[in-house]
């Protein structure tokens, strides 16, 4: 059983049916890893379906337990695309 869920920050607002606009939080999935930041790198690495990552501002991953870092909305453990793609660009971890 995975041990995190994966959300993701996308770039752009939600336009509700009444015009109001709200943040674009999205549920990608689940992911296993020890910490919340190897989960998200393990699903950005071999997500289960096609993903636009230009539409992802970031990531985050919780835990599917009781945890205190749980329901921030990502304001910890921020992954941003960009930096899990320079792994590959520039050769680094």
């Amino acid at each position: 059983m995975p041990s995190y869920l994966v959300l993701a920050a996308m770039k752009g607002r939600f336009v509700s049916d009444q015009g109001h606009t709200y943040d674009n939080f999205q549920f990608m999935g689940y992911s296993d890893g020890p910490d919340s930041i190897s989960a998200v790198t393990a699903f950005f690495d071999e997500p289960p379906y096609p993903i636009v990552w230009g539409d992802v501002e970031y990531l985050w991953a919780e835990r599917l337990a009781e945890d205190p870092a749980n329901g921030h909305l990502g304001d910890y453990g921020r992954v941003y695309v960009e930096t899990l793609r320079a792994r590959w660009d520039g050769g680094g971890e």
